[in-house]
C-alpha cells in the first residue's frame, strides 16, 4: 500500500534526478501513479498535492529543494 512518505521520495526523486518538479506535473502524475486520494481539489476547483504528502515531502528533502512560486516548480537549492 502506498504512503504519503513514498508519494514524497518520489517526489525529491523525480527533482534530484530531472532537476525540478512542476506542481502541474506533480499533481497530474501521483493520482495516476499512486491513486486519487493523494490529491484533494480547492474551493476554486483546482487540484492540488494532499496536505499529508506536502508534509512527508517537506521532512523528505530536509531543506535541499526550494520552490519557485512564480513559476510553480520546485527545484534543488543551490
Amino acid at each position: 500500500m502506498t504512503s504519503a512518505q513514498d508519494i514524497a521520495g518520489w517526489m525529491v526523486d523525480r527533482i534530484r534526478t530531472e532537476g525540478r518538479l512542476s506542481q502541474e506535473q506533480a499533481v497530474q502524475e501521483i493520482p495516476e501513479t499512486f491513486g486519487t486520494e493523494w490529491v484533494r481539489t480547492l474551493e476554486n476547483g483546482h487540484t492540488a498535492i494532499s496536505k499529508e504528502v506536502l508534509a512527508e515531502f517537506r521532512k523528505a528533502h530536509g531543506g535541499t529543494v526550494q520552490w519557485d512560486r512564480d513559476r510553480r516548480f520546485w527545484s534543488v537549492k543551490g
